[in-house]
């Protein structure tokens, strides 16, 4: 595999720009929204869903699909070969790991949510897949010959959607969200609520359902308050 996509995990990326970004998109956050509402029993919006994942992954896709572009008829060679993707895509899958235990350690998330199926699903294929799709397409894009307007423009658009990416990661770090509930794989459904504040995001979940409560509550005294 001295150049071009490596086999099965590259197929997405052989049939033009927007078969990429659509197949980057199903893995995150498409897959992510059908796990959380098949298994999961919800709707991942803003309110308990990182904004990285729904609005920084799609960026990723944009990414994926451009670098496609760029790549055209030609393959990705060098160092955005398949030999150096399949690095990035086991060094992603390490990066979840251990991403995995430290979260789990440092009490960002409870035992019951770190094994919820969308977070399985985030650290075991999301890193991977994406990670190997980014490189490939992201690196080959980036490296692919052309010196015009589009080309140039090109480049610009993958390295401002993966710049895009990391800020919102940033953002999410100091803005926790729920991410994902505690879950009982036994009854294939999250534990009932209400939810013990035993992880960072949890109490920032608890929190933000005290605050919305105290609204609705003063919202309701000062209707009651209006002369009829």
């Amino acid at each position: 595999m001295s150049g071009g996509f490596v086999p099965w995990l590259g197929v997405p990326l052989r049939h033009g720009p927007w078969v990429a970004a659509g197949a980057a998109f199903a893995v995150t956050p498409g897959a992510l929204w059908l796990l959380a509402l098949l298994l999961e029993r919800r709707l991942m919006g803003v309110r308990t869903g990182f904004v990285a994942v729904l609005l920084g992954d799609p960026l990723l896709a944009v990414a994926v699909g451009l670098g496609v572009w760029r790549i055209g008829a030609g393959t990705p060679a060098g160092a955005a070969g398949p030999w150096w993707a399949l690095a990035s895509a086991a060094a992603w899958l390490c990066f979840g790991l251990v991403q995995w235990r430290g979260e789990l350690r440092a009490g960002f998330f409870t035992r019951e949510q770190a094994f919820a199926p969308t977070k399985v699903w985030h650290q075991l294929v999301v890193y991977p897949l994406l990670g190997y799709g980014l490189w490939t397409a992201g690196l080959g894009g980036l490296l692919a010959p052309g010196s015009g307007p589009g080309d140039v423009a090109g480049r610009v658009g993958i390295v401002v959607c993966v710049g895009g990416w990391a800020l919102i990661n940033l953002y999410d770090r100091h803005r926790p969200k729920l991410g994902h509930p505690p879950y009982d794989w036994r009854r294939l459904r999250p534990v009932p609520q209400p939810w013990p504040p035993s992880s960072l995001t949890l109490r920032a979940y608890r929190a933000e359902r005290d605050q919305e409560e105290a609204a609705h509550r003063a919202e309701a005294d000062r209707e009651g308050a209006v002369p009829r």
